[in-house]
């Protein structure tokens, strides 16, 4: 909605402009009047109307004069002049300030005019439309920069800049949103992330704040999370509703909804208010740290600083560590390659940390994890197994904790990988070569399993815990093929087999193979197969 301001000295005329058009069917919200160039400017600089619809000829200062004025300080504002047959001279002083978007000629003629307002109007909606494609670009770049600088160069200048609002006092509220697939779903698409995490922000935003509250939003996503930025134009934190209320419980239920709907565990960090610029940074991190809290609180969704356990904060951490009996468990378990052994302990172990951290600093359990991975790879060195067909760098650095929404989970991966390693050493495959030949067959299994769906190679490699590059050149070096040929061929073969079954229509063969359009099916087919899919079942006899 848009402001408006009428500059006319003649009360009746002024009067009359308000009420001559629907200005609410037309998209503004509010009108402030002047009655005189000196008084328009004042009042202009205060409630910064969107479109100002000004008299020349006025007393003090004239409409001209009262444009060339303001147009350095109100750039996006459109100015409309009234004039006369005779204020020609006048007209041709505006053409040339070059801020004028149109004239409406007294005495006023309806359709005409309103045709000139409807034309401001569109315009403004452009430029609105173009100012928010812009604020949300440099706002990702501010996030982006926030995230990534421990002190960015940014001011309340630049704030203001970015914001569709201007204020004396700015209050900043930092989140994390993360989604996190649920078993081995693929995981979602930044864009589509991006989407459905964008339209709970605005609805927990309006639950959380009043209507009447000026709001920014500014969001980066970055892999399956979303860093947002609410700035609001107060001073206090008063306008913002308690955490611990109704109202959290139900965005609660709203968010864990959302992630039965689209099979993704979705989970939000709500930071702390400051109005101090510099300590976003550092609060942003602190968001990011309380996710850590999914491990803990399973019945939660969302995360405030007031939801982790009075416990946890009033008792002293102390450092966890794997026992000698544990680590021999584990190479035990290893050399037996006894899968529900395996998966046994690492659940028991998933369960120790749950006990003795008690939702303490993620530092902590982290380092506990930290060792048994070591101790694994210990095992795998000692033994000569090769390292890329073993683990990934996802390991090494710990970036696969933000693959998992549960401990149970995670360490039920840790226990495959555990099984995978085992398999290699009962068989004896310690040389590369043999190595290589038994993971095309079980990457062949995997994708007969899942050929429904876009299976990456990223996908791929965590499954089988390789480097992602390694295997892409293992591919290269041991098939003489990539990777989306290798896919493509199982998809193509288990289509031929489909086609073979009459009951299965042709277009829902295209899904069942993981193609979304039937035209890169029928395309794709045809290229292995020299004939279309229907021309393959006709040939097949059915």
């Amino acid at each position: 909605m848009y402001k408006l301001m009428i500059v006319e000295d003649e009360p009746l005329i002024r009067t009359g402009l308000k009420h001559y058009f629907s200005w609410q069917e037309l998209g503004v919200q509010s009108i402030v009047e002047a009655e005189n160039g000196k008084e328009g400017v004042a009042t202009a600089l205060r409630e910064q109307p969107d479109l100002v619809i000004t008299d020349i000829r006025m007393p003090e200062m004239d409409g001209l004069q009262m444009i060339e004025e303001l147009r350095q300080f109100l750039p996006d504002t459109l100015f409309i002049i009234l004039t006369g047959f005779n204020d020609f001279e006048y007209a041709q002083r505006a053409i040339k300030l070059g801020s004028v978007h149109a004239f409406l000629l007294k005495p006023l003629e309806y359709e005409e005019s309103l045709t000139v307002i409807q034309e401001c109007m569109n315009k403004l909606q452009l430029k609105q439309q173009e100012q928010k494609k812009r604020s949300t670009l440099e706002g990702s770049q501010l996030i982006k920069l926030l995230l990534e600088e421990e002190q960015p160069a940014i001011d309340t200048n630049l704030i203001a800049e970015l914001c569709n609002f201007k204020s004396k006092h700015y209050l900043y509220l930092p989140f994390v949103l993360a989604g996190f697939p649920i078993r081995e779903t693929p995981s979602p698409s930044t864009r589509w992330m991006r989407e459905l995490a964008t339209k709970f922000i605005r609805l927990a935003t309006e639950a959380y704040l009043p209507a009447s509250l000026p709001r920014s939003i500014f969001t980066y996503a970055a892999k399956s999370k979303l860093y947002g930025l609410i700035v609001m134009g107060s001073q206090t934190a008063t306008c913002i509703v308690p955490f611990e209320t109704q109202v959290l419980t139900e965005l609660d239920q709203h968010l864990n909804k959302l992630t039965l709907e689209h099979h993704l565990a979705l989970y939000l960090a709500i930071g702390t208010v400051t109005n101090e610029l510099p300590q976003i940074t550092s609060l942003l991190h602190e968001s990011e740290k309380l996710l850590y809290q999914r491990f803990y609180q399973s019945e939660r969704n969302i995360f405030h600083i007031s939801s982790i356990k009075a416990g946890a904060i009033a008792t002293k951490p102390t450092l966890i560590q794997l026992d000698d009996n544990d680590k021999k468990r584990i190479i035990s378990c290893i050399e037996n390659a006894n899968k529900q052994e395996i998966l046994q302990l690492m659940q028991r172990l998933a369960q120790d940390i749950l006990h003795k951290t008690d939702g303490h600093s993620p530092d902590l359990w982290l380092a506990y994890v930290q060792e048994i991975i070591s101790v694994i790879i210990r095992f795998a060195n000692k033994n000569h197994i090769h390292r890329d067909g073993v683990y990934s760098d996802k390991l090494l650095n710990l970036t696969f904790v933000e693959d998992f929404h549960s401990l149970e989970v995670m360490f039920e991966w840790l226990g495959n990988w555990m099984v995978h390693l085992g398999n290699i050493y009962t068989e004896g495959l310690t040389d590369n070569h043999q190595q290589d030949v038994i993971i095309f067959e079980h990457i062949k299994s995997f994708i007969r399993a899942n050929i429904d769906q876009d299976i990456t190679l990223q996908m791929v490699a965590d499954r089988f815990f390789y480097n992602p590059s390694y295997l892409s050149r293992l591919f290269k070096r041991k098939l003489d093929k990539n990777y989306m040929r290798f896919v493509t061929e199982i998809r193509m073969e288990y289509a031929q087999e489909c086609l073979k079954k009459p009951e299965i229509l042709v277009t829902d063969v295209c899904t069942m193979c993981g193609y979304k359009s039937y035209k890169h099916f029928v395309k794709t087919f045809r290229l292995f197969t020299n004939m279309t899919p229907s021309d393959y079942r006709k040939q097949s006899g059915w």
